[in-house]
């Protein structure tokens, strides 16, 4: 094994494994907001945008990656939008991400049943109020292994526990 070649190009893996997480974790926290953002204009059936939605749900879940990425790195600057690859590549990654995001927030605002929504509305609570209280179960229900990621724990932590630490 030729050691001289794998020390000679290690410092341009390290630079290469740094930028993939960057760009990676920037597109699922752009992914997240796009994706929180658009499950709630379909849960409360926002009339024109929920269409819009529902189209780019069904366009960026049916198409590749590769394909949507080679569309936005080759197809856009052909209509004037210059980009640098690294921007396409979050872009790729937000525009996939944030539609499978939409699907999985979607569902879960649905689990929470119409009954505590009303409830909340009807004792005279503000929408603020209504969503903290008729979601926080849902909020609940979150399984927080990613915050703690294997740590001594014995149950995952509930969103009050995450909300009133110190």
């Amino acid at each position: 094994m030729n050691w001289e070649f794998i020390i000679k190009y290690l410092p341009m893996y390290e630079r290469a494994a740094l930028l993939t997480v960057k760009l990676g974790l920037a597109g699922v926290i752009c992914a997240i907001i796009v994706g929180l953002i658009c499950a709630i204009i379909q849960y409360e059936k926002v009339p024109v945008a929920r269409q819009i939605v529902a189209v780019y749900i069904e366009l960026s879940r049916n198409t590749p990656l590769l394909v949507q990425l080679f569309f936005i790195y080759y197809g856009l600057p052909k209509i004037g939008i210059q980009t640098d690859p690294q921007t396409c590549g979050i872009a790729g990654l937000t525009f996939l991400g944030g539609s499978y995001m939409a699907e999985a927030f979607r569902s879960g605002l649905e689990t929470v049943a119409a009954i505590q929504t009303e409830s909340a509305l009807s004792l005279g609570m503000s929408r603020a109020e209504t969503i903290h209280t008729a979601y926080g179960e849902l909020l609940d229900l979150i399984d927080c292994r990613a915050i703690y990621n294997g740590a001594d724990y014995e149950r995952p932590l509930t969103y009050d526990e995450i909300m009133n630490q110190e």
